[in-house]
């Protein structure tokens, strides 16, 4: 007796359904994201986004999960591409040898400030969503996973240069440093207002500023330790 045939998706069709569930899935991550940085986290409804990325609350739940668990998904995905770019820049200086102070300071943040001046407008929305979240305490624990690994890195290397500097205050001059990126990044409109001049519609324009900036301030806080 002959056997059935088998009947299996031809690969083809088979990538096709899986770029089509990539491109909906980062479709509900987008409209996520955009629901965060403009209404905040606990505002914002799973139908909501469902809406913003016109699909199903079914497709939302299927893609996202649970509401706390998109955030954290939403977060991870631009998280993972820092966290590397960071990585690659510490360890090409550690290759180099005779780090300083401001090489670290320019490598920590000149990735966040070359991708928010991309004008793309999702990582807009990622800069807006983390100025929202990074003065409010009860997202640490969401996010310390994400960001603090590499932090740690640089904080290490920022001890060999000052290795009389506690811990407590190299984590301080390392927040306060990234309070300036994300400051200088979210917007630039007082400057323009105290100035009275147009300020630069690139936050990489104030890369040289801002790394002069916060070296200076590391340099002098850690040097009364």
């Amino acid at each position: 007796m002959p056997q059935a045939p088998d009947h299996k998706e031809p690969s083809g069709n088979t990538d096709g359904r899986l770029a089509r569930g990539e491109a909906t899935k980062d479709r509900v991550l987008d409209a996520a994201e955009r629901c965060f940085a403009a209404h905040g986290f606990a505002a914002v409804t799973i139908r909501q986004i469902a809406r913003e990325a016109e699909v199903t609350l079914g497709v939302v739940s299927f893609h996202g999960g649970s509401k706390e668990l998109l955030f954290g998904t939403v977060l991870a995905r631009r998280t993972a591409t820092l966290n590397a770019l960071r990585t690659d820049a510490l360890n090409a200086l550690q290759g180099r040898g005779g780090i300083t102070i401001r090489d670290l300071v320019d490598a920590y943040l000149t990735p966040y400030l070359e991708i928010a001046s991309r004008g793309d407008p999702q990582w807009r929305a990622y800069a807006q969503l983390i100025a929202r979240i990074v003065s409010d305490d009860q997202y640490y624990m969401q996010v310390r996973d994400l960001y603090d690994p590499v932090a740690r890195d640089y904080i290490a290397e920022i001890r060999r240069i000052h290795p009389n500097a506690s811990a407590k205050a190299v984590a301080t001059v390392l927040t306060l440093t990234v309070a300036s990126m994300l400051s200088i990044v979210a917007s630039r409109v007082r400057i323009a207002g105290l100035s009275g001049e147009p300020a630069s519609e690139s936050a990489l324009d104030y890369r040289s500023t801002l790394v002069d900036f916060c070296t200076g301030g590391i340099e002098q806080a850690l040097a009364a330790h």
